[in-house]
């Protein structure tokens, strides 16, 4: 038995987590015109094994508002992008932070450098306190030794390593009793689904689950007609991709961007999906029927279209759209283009999506958090992919890497968990058209379906990087927290008392 003392020591021990690292600063802001005070945390969190050892430090930012209803009622929203490999400077500088980089244009294309930091009026702090997640491997996330670097790099270890650091963090800073968010991005979507499920089996009650562009799993279920998937649900992104640089007939030209994706995306399920399955037994007239249909909806030429047989991958699509102006189109944001540096090849070249935004945000993250926040470190902050020393690991054999279950399982054991999915018109990364039809398919009771809020944009996979879509993103996810102020679940998901 051991004293009271003693056992203080060790609760404590389990219970705080505040390292020598850690730097707190105050700040105020205006932020769309008012006064908001908020005091700022970065540091290391370390992951420990179940028996209590250090095996990888988890680098976050908390921003607590301190003129504001009292610490433990705010809610608090934990933040990360995916990749995976993706630092959080995405999200935590392009959306939910005070301060964001200011882009040469509304859309969001590249300023001429140096760049600049400016204040952020759709930052989420007026409404709900941030913590932006760098998962191990990510901005300044290390695993405790090389060698411990596999125990973070896969979808499960991911998952649990992620859940620990919320864990250790509403623990540390007292947060247990505070309305809860997850915001996750790309990846984030398929690491948020599976922490719905995780949060709730170690007794985090979620309020909210917000998916910006996601991927949470495939389309159909069945592996041997994933590619067939991916296909059809990818020509709705191709579709809105030719109304917007003016490359399809005057009937779509004339109709809105969502009446395109709309009618794309329904032959694509009633039409091109079955046909793909057909193969090779589908006939020569109906094959020519496929393409000219494929034509309309896509704007590329027939002699391509045939060479391919209708099927379009991305990676070619990229290139083929614009081929005759000798410019390539985007793969995060397919209204971006760039010059083509080899016209006269079938050979890519760089995201222009990517290449027109890594710099002033990598300058910008790098500038904000030893200037402005006050930490200061010798580490390189990994931006995307730099700090994955091994490969990720993946479900074994051919299953999909697919969280829906997961994500099914968490709205039925808390039917109070509601879930936002923003999509993008013109993200290729994660279409719209693969999210609403593994949404539309998802097996889930009628009462929980109206838990499900789907969200659309006329931009690309980042779409706060685009004035107009930021604004309509923080007025979506404004209303989803208040919405969830006094969280409900639907009618009989409980059983009545007698």
């Amino acid at each position: 038995m051991i004293s009271v003392v003693a056992a203080a020591v060790v609760f404590q021990a389990q219970v705080s987590e505040v390292q020598p690292d850690w730097v707190r600063k105050d700040h105020t802001a205006r932020i769309a015109g008012k006064t908001v005070n908020y005091q700022t945390t970065a540091g290391m969190m370390p992951i420990r094994s179940k028996v209590g050892d250090v095996d990888g430090r988890i680098f976050f930012t908390y921003y607590r508002r301190t003129n504001a209803e009292p610490v433990a009622k705010r809610p608090v929203t934990f933040v990360f992008n995916g990749g995976p490999g993706s630092a959080s400077v995405w999200l935590h500088l392009g959306f939910v932070g005070p301060k964001r980089p200011k882009m040469g244009t509304k859309e969001g294309f590249m300023p001429a450098p140096p760049y600049e930091l400016v204040t952020n009026d759709e930052s989420i702090l007026p409404e709900s306190d941030i913590v932006t997640i760098d998962p191990v491997g990510t901005g300044y996330s290390r695993p405790n030794k090389p060698e411990d670097g596999p125990k973070f790099w896969g979808v499960d270890v991911d998952i649990a390593s992620v859940g620990e650091f919320i864990r250790s963090f509403l623990s540390t800073e007292r947060r247990w009793l505070s309305p809860i968010y997850v915001m996750g991005e790309s990846y984030g979507g398929i690491r948020g689904a599976g922490l719905s499920s995780w949060l709730h089996r170690y007794g985090i009650g979620l309020n909210g689950l917000i998916l910006v562009s996601p991927v949470i799993g495939p389309a159909v279920a069945d592996p041997n007609r994933s590619a067939d998937a991916r296909f059809a649900y990818n020509l709705p992104t191709m579709a809105v991709t030719g109304w917007y640089h003016k490359r399809l007939g005057a009937d779509l030209q004339n109709k809105s961007v969502h009446q395109v994706y709309e009618e794309a995306l329904k032959f694509a399920r009633e039409e091109y999906f079955p046909a793909l399955g057909e193969g090779d037994k589908l006939s020569a007239e109906k094959q020519k029927d496929l393409i000219a249909k494929v034509q309309k909806y896509t704007g590329l030429t027939t002699t391509y279209l045939e060479s391919v047989k209708g099927k379009v991958p991305t990676n070619r699509w990229y290139k083929e759209l614009l081929r005759s102006d000798k410019r390539l189109i985007g793969r995060y944001d397919s209204r971006f283009i760039h010059f083509d540096l080899n016209p006269d090849s079938d050979r890519g070249g760089e995201d222009p999506s990517y290449t027109q935004v890594q710099p002033p945000y990598t300058s910008g993250i790098n500038d904000y958090l030893a200037n402005d926040l006050g930490y200061k470190t010798t580490l390189k902050y990994y931006i995307l992919g730099e700090g994955i020393g091994a490969p990720w690991k993946y479900p074994e054999g051919n299953n999909p890497l697919d969280m829906s279950n997961q994500l099914r399982q968490a709205m039925s054991n808390n039917p109070y968990t509601k879930v936002m999915v923003a999509m993008g018109y013109y993200d290729v990364a994660c279409t719209m058209g693969m999210n609403d039809e593994l949404l539309d398919r998802l097996v889930i009771d009628p009462k929980l379906r109206a838990n499900i809020v789907r969200t659309r944009y006329e931009s690309g996979h980042m779409m706060y990087l685009d004035d107009e879509c930021r604004k309509q993103l923080h007025r979506d996810v404004a209303k989803f927290i208040k919405d969830q102020a006094k969280p409900s679940a639907p009618g009989g998901s409980f059983k009545q008392g007698s």
